[in-house]
């Protein structure tokens, strides 16, 4: 009986044994991932970012320096999931849960420098009259409010129609790129067919007409927020002066 009752006692303690490990490896596993995968999202954003920014000069990793979009809703993203009205780079203090969230409603923009000054920000922008739904765009503006380019985020248009306003399917996008307000005119900010001067695809119209708004509604968003989006943040030692 009691080496039975031993035999009992090492088999649980073997099981035990194995779990711990089992759970630790897995435990250890699905951290590894998150931190990888988190990896490969900051390489994608960092990605897009540079895409609309086109080469203009910077010393920083806009990627790193995000900040809440005030007025999200002008945009179309939205009410805040986070208050703020400052706009602001992004504080210390914000937990990762709350960066994440506003990064996952599309509510952070981010801001690219050449020796601490501001030389353009990239900013999300969606569009609800898209022909198969919403349509996600990355607008990169200027100081003075000239466009350094336009990505499309995200997007379900019709493949070899509407999804032409994607970087990787034609050079449409890439109309916009030294567009401002005023150039062309605000009338003109539209698709030819409709009396505009940006092109129109064969057999789709919707997608491009629908682009063509969302960035000139950004470019009136960056107009109207001038100072929060441009203005220098105030260093620590100058607060005191």
């Amino acid at each position: 009986m009691n080496l039975e009752w031993r035999r009992v006692v090492i088999t649980a303690v073997v099981l035990a044994v194995f779990f711990g490990l089992g759970v630790g490896f897995v435990a250890y596993t699905q951290q590894k991932t998150a931190d990888q995968i988190e990896l490969n999202r900051q390489a994608v954003l960092l990605g897009q970012i540079m895409a609309v920014l086109q080469g203009e000069g910077h010393d920083n990793n806009p990627a790193e320096d995000a900040f809440l979009l005030p007025d999200p809703e002008s945009l179309d993203l939205g009410a805040p999931v986070i208050e703020a009205s400052t706009g602001e780079v992004m504080p210390e203090t914000l937990s990762v849960e709350a960066r994440e969230r506003a990064m996952d409603a599309g509510q952070l923009g981010f801001r690219a420098r050449q020796d601490g000054e501001v030389v353009a920000v990239a900013i999300p922008v969606v569009t609800h009259r898209g022909y198969s739904g919403d349509i996600r765009l990355l607008v990169g503006i200027k100081p003075n409010g000239e466009l350094t380019g336009v990505r499309v985020l995200e997007q379900n248009e019709t493949p070899g129609l509407g999804d032409k306003i994607k970087a990787d399917k034609t050079d449409w996008i890439e109309g916009f790129a030294g567009r401002r307000l005023g150039d062309p005119p605000a009338d003109a900010w539209a698709v030819k067919k409709d009396g505009g001067v940006f092109d129109q695809f064969t057999g789709a119209t919707v997608s491009p007409r629908a682009v063509v708004a969302a960035v000139k509604q950004a470019l009136e968003y960056a107009e109207d927020h001038h100072r929060l989006l441009f203005d220098q943040v105030p260093r620590e030692e100058d607060e005191h002066e």
